[in-house]
């Protein structure tokens, strides 16, 4: 699903399923970097969207825990503050 496709669903409300939120599980499980951000984006919407109609609060528990995960993946640089590579380019990831 392409990031206008997920706009869309959020205008449409559509209800969020078990099946999607598994989708976007298994496309995070080893992404990093750029990619990674282009599934943050679609998790954030979708999980706005679950927010918004109510979805079962355990698949939206799901979706802000990977909402986490790929958050943490996408960062481009090391946060790791004992890191010798702190604020740059981590080599140790």
């Amino acid at each position: 699903m392409d990031h206008s496709s997920a706009k869309e669903k959020l205008i449409f409300m559509e209800p969020i399923s078990e099946k999607e939120v598994r989708d976007l599980e298994d496309r995070a499980a080893y992404l990093k970097g750029e990619k990674a951000r282009t599934l943050k984006e679609e998790v954030e919407v979708t999980l706005a969207r679950a927010d918004t109609t109510h979805a079962d609060p355990e698949l939206i528990g799901r979706l802000d825990s990977l909402l986490l995960s790929v958050t943490a993946a996408s960062r481009d640089v090391c946060t790791n503050t004992r890191c010798p590579h702190y604020n740059t380019k981590c080599k140790m990831r």
